[in-house]
């Protein structure tokens, strides 16, 4: 009796399946967060349409963007209604390139300190949509994955976020926290919070469905909230093209469509170094005024004058001076007599 009861115990562990993943089926956390970059900066050449909305704090507004990137060099144009919104910028590795369409605007070259600094320039890497809050114009993937600069890292376990199987991983550093709820093999990043003393970030994206395995979103909700403002954004992706090969011409000063004697200041040097004059840069700004009349014409310049001539022009000055202040003294004295 006693040994029908232990072999009837023995069937009924052995038939109830584990809740828990063994873990030679659990991924590190490490080969998660590179995979995430791996499957995200293998795409050199691409092209992004988005508009970005910021909801909160009020006023509401809304800008479009068109990216495109390829390996180090990128182009950021923004359209938006308020004239410091309308603008390009091309970022090539440390050099910027800014220009704002408003009148008598000139293009400044300067540094990504600069940019991400008294600029605040939005030129941000379109391969951070979904990991990062703020994307600055220096941020990288790398740089919001945390695993360089972690002090830990563990995977918690499988999770499901609409309906979707994803790991969930967790970066500590120093008194924040970073967790990412990563699918496999796709490396989407479905969701991504970061929490710290006083505040909280939470990062949604949406993805296309089907069998495309696009690690791109096609929609990011942004909520940062923080003991005295809560900020809200909504990233929709009209389109993300991947494997594009983008004409070098659309990284330079004539993809910009400048005025002509449109000045380009270096904010490096502290210094104009030459005028657009719809081709290139010239030193001077291109002439615009009445065209001078051709020597091959019967005018005589001043400077074509003989030094007897410009004598005699003088003296005849004179002497109709003297006699206007002769006849004036004249008229006077005869009214007073």
């Amino acid at each position: 009796m006693k040994s029908l009861l232990a072999m009837i115990g023995c069937v009924a562990i052995v038939g109830v399946p584990s809740l828990n993943l063994s873990a030679a089926d659990t991924p590190s956390a490490m080969a998660l967060l590179r995979g995430v970059e791996s499957s995200r900066t293998r795409h050199d050449g691409l092209q992004a349409t988005l508009t970005i909305e910021y909801l909160a704090p009020e006023p509401s507004r809304s800008v479009d963007c068109v990216i495109e990137l390829d390996m180090d060099r990128r182009r950021f144009e923004q359209f938006g209604k308020g004239a410091d919104e309308v603008e390009i910028v091309i970022v090539d590795g440390d050099e910027l390139h800014g220009f704002r369409r408003k009148k008598h605007e000139d293009v400044h070259i300067y540094d990504m300190e600069r940019a991400v600094g008294v600029r605040g320039d939005l030129a941000f890497d379109p391969r951070i949509l979904g990991l990062s809050d703020l994307m600055a114009a220096d941020t990288t993937v790398k740089d919001c994955l945390w695993y360089e600069t972690s002090d830990r890292m563990e995977v918690l376990g499988n999770e499901q976020v609409d309906d979707v199987d994803v790991w969930r991983v967790r970066c500590f550093a120093g008194e924040a926290t970073s967790d990412f709820w990563i699918e496999e093999p796709s490396f989407r990043v479905h969701r991504r919070t970061i929490e710290w003393p006083g505040g909280r970030i939470e990062i949604a994206s949406d993805f296309a469905s089907g069998g495309d395995a696009n690690p791109f979103p096609k929609g990011v909700d942004i909520v940062r909230t923080e003991p005295n403002e809560v900020m809200r954004r909504r990233i929709s992706v009209d389109g993300f093209e991947t494997g594009l090969a983008i004409p070098a011409e659309r990284f330079t000063l004539a993809s910009m469509d400048l005025p002509v004697n449109t000045a380009i200041v270096d904010y490096r040097i502290n210094r104009i170094v030459g005028y657009w004059d719809g081709e290139g840069l010239s030193e001077k700004p291109a002439y615009s005024g009445e065209r001078p009349v051709p020597r091959s014409e019967p005018v005589i310049a001043a400077a074509d004058q003989s030094e007897p001539e410009r004598l005699w022009g003088r003296l005849s000055l004179i002497v109709a001076n003297v006699v206007v202040v002769l006849g004036i003294l004249i008229f006077i004295w005869w009214r007073r007599r």
